[in-house]
């Protein structure tokens, strides 16, 4: 589904991602995790384009990433990036409407879905303003999966929110992994990384050290370097 070759990004001088590759199969969930600053944010918006590479490739089911093809891609951030002077149901039509062309009814109507499937029907008409951090984030979800995505990426879906408000978000994500989404998720979310994935990827300043399934990578850690990292988790 993604084949990550060989990839490496600069800003300026410093080197965030040096000769990473990875491959993610179809209804694959891959959980990356790391240090702050090991490049596993960066490497997700290299995925879709957010980010340029300076040399390797990527391709989404064989075809090299372009603008269209990374429609195929949905992404949630940790700051929801929701639109404040829209209304949810707003927020969730804006890319299909504009960007797919659908019309508006019908945008509205999956729109109402989802919002159903994320537990949020009776706040189509709030305002960003007016819902917690988990609503938030599960509206950022329903707006991803509009544009009706064959992949969707989590960059730490739950890092900008309270404690208590973590189990909702992430009982959304453990949702798509029963309809057998393929997905990437960046998180510290170590208990929850270990339940849900398919597959654990440990990255440390910018290269991928070591990665397998949970069992593994939580259990049997090969490299020291995520022996002392889970040590703090676990």
């Amino acid at each position: 589904m993604i084949e990550v070759i060989d990839i490496t990004k600069k800003f300026d001088d410093f080197t965030v991602l040096e000769n990473v590759s990875l491959e993610i199969e179809k209804g694959e969930i891959v959980t990356i995790i790391g240090p702050s600053g090991s490049g596993k944010s960066t490497l997700l918006r290299c995925l879709n384009r957010l980010e340029e590479i300076q040399s390797g490739s990527i391709k989404i089911e064989g075809e090299p990433v372009d603008k269209n093809n990374c429609r195929k891609l949905g992404m949630v951030f940790q700051n929801f990036n929701l639109f404040p002077h829209k209304t949810v149901i707003e927020n969730i039509i804006e890319a299909p409407v504009i960007v797919k062309k659908e019309k508006k009814e019908d945008a509205k109507k999956l729109a109402r879905k989802l919002l159903e499937d994320v537990g949020l029907s009776d706040k189509e008409n709030s305002y960003p303003s007016q819902l917690s951090g988990g609503q938030k984030q599960r509206v950022a979800i329903a707006r991803a999966l509009a544009m009706n995505p064959d992949i969707m990426l989590f960059d730490e879906p739950t890092s900008a929110l309270d404690p208590e408000l973590v189990g909702e978000v992430l009982g959304v994500i453990k949702e798509l992994a029963k309809e057998h989404m393929t997905m990437v998720i960046v998180t510290h979310e170590m208990a929850f990384a270990k339940e849900i994935s398919d597959r654990v990827v440990f990255m440390d300043k910018g290269k991928i050290v070591e990665q397998g399934s949970p069992e593994d990578v939580f259990e049997n850690p090969k490299h020291p370097r995520i022996k002392s990292f889970l040590s703090r988790f676990l």
